[in-house]
């Protein structure tokens, strides 16, 4: 008798979870999916806009997940904070800093090239290298990232726009 009506109890409470997946409606959802599409706008034109990074992609080898990386332009400056795997053609003694620099930027242009996204692309020349950033902005604020280097592999990258708490 135990076994049933807990057998029972546990299959009540499987059908009443299921009904709570969404109660988003479609309107809803459009409304929010165009607010993210403005805010993620309104950062890529103001030129200062921070990305959290959550899973990076070498030229050779397995991509892998990571965190507590990211990539930041404010005011003229891009704050790189990127973990890098690959082949290094000339590198300073010591191994030097790799994607981990703060620098100011020599080129930024920003140009909507699909209906859901933009193109941002970023030069730096730091006292190690000099890097191509290319990020993919999309309207639901995902990004994907390739870094060329000029004595690195290149290597990508995918994540999120980071917005401020509002």
């Amino acid at each position: 008798m135990k076994k049933w009506l807990f057998t029972l109890l546990a299959a009540a409470l499987t059908v009443a979870g299921c009904g709570v997946l969404s109660t988003e409606t479609r309107e809803e959802r459009a409304a929010r999916e165009i607010r993210e599409a403005q805010l993620v706008r309104e950062y890529v034109q103001s030129g200062n806009f921070k990305i959290r990074i959550d899973r990076m992609y070498p030229a050779r080898g397995m991509s892998r997940s990571v965190t507590d990386y990211s990539v930041e332009v404010k005011d003229g400056v891009l704050n790189s904070y990127l973990p890098y795997f690959g082949e290094v053609w000339r590198a300073p003694y010591g191994g030097g800093h790799g994607l981990n620099f703060k620098a100011d930027i020599g080129h930024y242009s920003v140009e909507q090239t699909r209906r859901d996204g933009y193109d941002i692309r970023i030069f730096v020349k730091t006292d190690e290298d000099e890097h191509w950033y290319l990020l993919t902005v999309f309207d639901n604020g995902r990004v994907s990232l390739d870094v060329h280097s000029v004595n690195r592999d290149r290597i990508s990258y995918s994540g999120e726009v980071e917005f401020p708490l509002e």
